[in-house]
């Protein structure tokens, strides 16, 4: 019995092994947005290998190009010139790319190496709508009244970072607006965040206040309205979401968002974004550049 299983272990090890070696090389692209509308957009990349090999800090070995929805005119395809890897603090990262979408519809997305032929190139796409939902950049941002400090000090009522940083909620989003400052506000849910981003996205917050405090206002808003008893529990079904992600019109999180001292969004960011990334929209307004 113990030869016929050694067989057929070996038999199988035999007919498995050039199934492996004949798997093609791919690509895999996927963008990582769901509310895109006209006009340039950033848009994040989670680009690796089918086998689900990760193709990190590779943005001059790439080529992006994107492709206007099919019509009777067929449009060539778009090429991004400002591909950009961007380091996470967790899940290693992602790219970034800019791209400017004048057509409503399904645009494709084509990922392929510039000197690697025998790798084959990925494609994924991104519905783009004649508007966006939450507030694009050139909207005014609603003038929302974001909850502060309470009373009795403990601000695990009012967010779930399990080491909260006061500064953060100093300031009410309709009072910082009225400052005249530009602000940074960024919604998400640290304790309950299914991506694991949202912990360090406060955290990148955070630091932009140390950096630039003064200067602009930096709030964070909790998606749950009761993080405390969620926490106590245990029990994230108890959460009851804040009425303030229905004024912004957000269906994912986190959610980031540069707003210049008049009200206006200059930078929208879905999913994680570095500090360099907000600063790169930040700076502009606090320089007047």
């Amino acid at each position: 019995m113990l030869v016929i299983l050694l067989s057929v272990l070996a038999s199988c090890t035999t007919d498995a092994q050039p199934a492996e070696e004949s798997e093609p090389r791919a690509l895999v692209v996927f963008a990582a947005t769901s509310d895109v509308g006209l006009g340039r957009v950033r848009i994040p990349l989670n680009i690796q290998m089918i086998d689900g090999t990760r193709i990190d800090d590779a943005a001059d070995q790439l080529i992006v190009t994107y492709t206007a929805p099919d019509s009777p005119d067929p449009q060539p395809a778009r090429v991004v010139d400002d591909l950009t890897w961007r380091a996470w603090p967790v899940r290693s990262g992602a790219y970034t790319a800019t791209m400017e979408f004048d057509q409503v519809g399904f645009w494709k997305i084509s990922v392929s190496s510039k000197d690697d032929d025998d790798l084959m190139p990925a494609g994924s796409g991104v519905l783009v709508k004649s508007a966006t939902d939450a507030p694009s950049i050139g909207d005014a941002a609603p003038l929302s009244k974001t909850k502060t400090f309470p009373a009795d000090g403990t601000l695990k009522s009012i967010t779930s970072a399990p080491d909260p940083d006061p500064d953060l909620y100093a300031i009410s989003f309709d009072d910082a607006v009225a400052t005249g400052l530009p602000t940074v506000i960024s919604f998400s849910t640290p304790a309950y965040c299914q991506s694991g981003t949202c912990g360090p996205q406060t955290e990148v917050l955070s630091a932009l206040d140390d950096k630039y405090k003064g200067q602009a206002s930096f709030i964070h808003v909790e998606i749950f309205d009761n993080p405390e008893v969620m926490l106590a529990a245990g029990d994230p079904s108890l959460g009851v979401e804040s009425s303030i992600i229905h004024e912004w019109e957000f269906h994912t999180e986190p959610w980031t968002f540069v707003v210049d001292g008049f009200g206006i969004v200059v930078g929208r960011f879905e999913a994680f974004v570095t500090l360099a990334e907000i600063e790169e929209y930040l700076v502009p307004v606090l320089t007047g550049a």
